[in-house]
Order: C-alpha cells, then sequence, then structure tokens
C-alpha cells in the first residue's frame, strides 16, 4: 500500500497571494518587467511618449495634462485590453481580479505549498 503525500497550503506565509509565490518579487521588487500588468505598462509607455512630445512642442503642464484627458479615452480603447481580463470588485483601475498592484498574478508562479521558504506572516 502506497501513501500519497499532499503538500500543505502557503495559506499564512508572507510570499503567498491569491494561490501565487511573490518570493522573486520579494526580493528584487520591480526587477522582472515580466510580472507587471500589460495593460499598465502599455499605458505607462504611452504617456511617457506623449510627455517626450509635449515637451518637444512647448506645451506647458497645464496644457499637456488638458491634452492628455482628451486623449485618454481613445488611448485606453487601443491599449487597455487584456485576453486574461477578469472584472474585480475594486475601485481601484484597472479593477482586475488578476492585478495586485502593478504586478499580473498570471505571471507570478504558483505556489508550490509551503516550502523551504516558507515565512509566516506577521499579524497586523
Amino acid at each position: 500500500m502506497s501513501a500519497v503525500l499532499t503538500p500543505l497550503s502557503g495559506l499564512g506565509c508572507r510570499h503567498y497571494l491569491a494561490g501565487r509565490c511573490l518570493y522573486e518579487e520579494h526580493l528584487n521588487p520591480g526587477l522582472d518587467q515580466g510580472l507587471r500588468c500589460r495593460v499598465l505598462t502599455r499605458l505607462g509607455r504611452t504617456f511617457d511618449d506623449f510627455l517626450v512630445r509635449a515637451e518637444a512642442m512647448g506645451l506647458t503642464e497645464e496644457q499637456a495634462g488638458r491634452a492628455w484627458r482628451n486623449r485618454f479615452p481613445e488611448t485606453l480603447a487601443r491599449e487597455g485590453s487584456c485576453r486574461d481580463y477578469l472584472p474585480g470588485d475594486t475601485t481601484s483601475f484597472p479593477d482586475c481580479a488578476n492585478a495586485a498592484g502593478e504586478l499580473c498574478l498570471l505571471a507570478l508562479p504558483a505556489c508550490p505549498g509551503r516550502c523551504r521558504r516558507f515565512f509566516k506572516r506577521q499579524a497586523p
């Protein structure tokens, strides 16, 4: 008779979030750009490009702000889609259940359960 071992859950680990492991992100926050939300990355790049053009044209901060507000709906329609988007229950942008701040949970590795990196979460 052979026994089947089931690993303990990662619940309670400070690196655990929604079934995903944040260990590598906690070691080097922001290092792996592939973990970032693609929508936020594209919108950020588009905004940076806009700022360079606005500065080259000599627009004031107020003029640039007005121009961006006018362009944003079109930019969002073009750059704001993601095949993994799942409506969330937050009021923050992009309101995706797969987003955790700027991170895309689907880009993180699945939590293997309690492992050698398990670190008990501190009580608030």
